[in-house]
């Protein structure tokens, strides 16, 4: 379920535009920071096909500062933080691991999160995301990205149909006291 998530240039800066993102590396300094903005989006994301209660449920305890601290001590993998100016507006992580046996591609590494608020939507910033996620898989030493995804998350399945994806599978995910059989994908990392 949660497992959000062409590129164009980016806007050039202006008087009247905002800031290029910024896609940096996550340190234990922004542990707070990554909980606000992992829990907004979340919520944002969710809401209209979700239950609130199970929302709140599910915030309260995948995005409690201890869980977020411990991306960023997994030892095979990349938590990004994405700005715009000074404002967080996306996140991803990035780690290899075991692959659901659908996975068949070489060397694995699992986009595990991806979510970009929605205020940043629409404006080549999902993109910038996914290709600093292709980056990071490759530097992991990945050959293989795989993620699973919300059947009803529309927007997420689009995007990521877009950037070659393609299902092969499914898994389950406890959410809300039920589990779900969420969609496999999975596509390879491209050379450098």
């Amino acid at each position: 379920m949660p497992h959000d998530r062409g590129c164009g240039a980016p806007p050039r800066p202006g008087p009247s535009r905002m800031p290029d993102l910024l896609i940096r590396p996550a340190t234990a300094a922004d542990v707070e920071r990554l909980c606000a903005l992992a829990t907004h989006t979340f919520r944002e994301t969710y809401r209209g096909i979700s239950d609130p209660d199970e929302i709140e449920d599910y915030v309260r305890t995948a995005f409690a500062p201890d869980a977020v601290g411990a991306w960023l001590r997994e030892r095979v993998s990349s938590t990004l933080l994405a700005f715009l100016g000074a404002r967080p507006v996306g996140y991803a992580l990035v780690r290899r691991g075991a692959a659901p046996a659908c996975v068949e591609g070489p060397e694995p590494a699992e986009l595990a999160r991806l979510y970009l608020d929605a205020s940043a939507h629409g404006r080549g910033h999902g993109a910038a995301m996914m290709a600093a996620c292709l980056a990071a898989a490759r530097a992991l030493g990945a050959q293989t990205i795989w993620l699973s995804a919300y059947d009803r998350n529309r927007r997420a399945l689009a995007f990521y149909a877009a950037w070659e994806f393609v299902a092969v599978g499914s898994r389950p995910f406890e959410f809300g006291g039920r589990i779900y059989a969420d969609p496999v994908l999975q596509r390879a990392v491209p050379a450098a």
